[in-house]
Parts: structure tokens; C-alpha cells; sequence
């Protein structure tokens, strides 16, 4: 088994992200983040013993990060971006369509601020919310534990970071 935490749009504001990567240090493989950092790219990849893999936001403006990733891990293919690009203030059948073209059975976005998760028997949409401005009703920051499991069974929660 593998876990690993996934955050977005912590917009500078990364104690929260910090407090909860040090509760679970030990615990996680690597980490994602999901655009929006605005420059602590180096200060999270310090923060964690294993990968992290970010990608750029709409305001890392000065970012070396890429615009999304596409990963191989754990038996699965990984589509990462922020999602301003694929619209996601409109809906995710824009997203679904980019994942679907870059091959990927799990597609991870940020940018909406809002926790969502979809599970499908052909794709996992994710996005962990942000961890320092939450826009959902409750304005509860939120994160995401993924875990690959063993038989290939992928199982996903969201975190709420109060």
C-alpha cells in the first residue's frame, strides 16, 4: 500500500498544509499539490520525505512547475492540473474529456476552492478543496488521503482541516 496526501490552493497561506503533512509524516509515501502555492514550491518539497509533484496554478506566476502532469504510479495513470485551463468553474466534462485524452484513469484539479470527488469504473475525479480558503458552504479547508492499495483498488477521503 502507498498514501499520499493531495492539497491545492494553499495561496501562501501554508501553515495549515504544514501542521497536517506533520501529522502524517510517517505515514505517507509522497504528496500532491495541485497549483496555487505562489511561491513555497521548495518549502513543501522540504516538508516531505518522499515525492511531491506539483503542478502551476493561475497565480504561480513565476513557478517553475509544469501546467500538469501525467504519472505512472502504482499501476494506475495520474492526470494532475489546476483546471483553469480545462474551465472547471464550469463543470468537470471539460476535465473528464482532458483526462480521458491523456489516458488517465484518475484525474486530480484544484482552482474551485470546493472538495469534490467522483468515482467511476473508468475514471476518479478528485479535487481535495483548498487548505487555506475554502469556498464550499461550510468553509472548512479540506485535503485528500489517496491510497493504492495492493490489488490495484484505489480508496480516497477527504479531510477536513479545521
Amino acid at each position: 500500500m502507498a498514501k499520499y496526501l493531495v492539497f491545492s490552493d494553499s495561496h501562501n497561506r501554508n501553515e495549515k498544509m504544514l501542521e497536517v503533512i506533520q501529522q502524517y509524516k510517517k505515514d505517507i509515501d509522497g504528496l500532491f499539490f495541485l497549483g496555487d502555492i505562489e511561491g513555497d514550491e521548495n518549502v513543501l518539497r522540504n516538508s516531505v520525505p518522499g515525492p511531491v509533484y506539483m503542478v502551476r496554478g493561475n497565480c504561480d506566476w513565476f513557478a517553475q512547475t509544469p501546467p500538469y502532469q501525467v504519472l505512472k504510479l502504482h499501476g494506475h495513470t495520474i492526470a494532475m492540473t489546476h483546471g483553469h485551463q480545462q474551465r472547471v468553474n464550469m463543470g468537470v466534462d471539460i476535465l473528464k474529456y482532458w483526462a480521458l485524452e491523456k489516458e488517465a484513469d484518475i484525474v486530480m484539479y484544484g482552482h474551485t476552492h470546493v472538495p469534490f470527488l467522483e468515482q467511476s469504473s473508468t475514471l476518479t475525479v478528485l479535487n481535495p478543496g483548498s487548505i487555506s480558503r475554502p469556498r464550499q458552504s461550510s468553509h472548512i479547508r479540506t485535503y485528500a488521503v489517496i491510497e493504492f492499495q495492493e490489488d490495484g483498488e484505489v480508496r480516497i477521503e477527504l479531510c477536513e482541516n479545521k
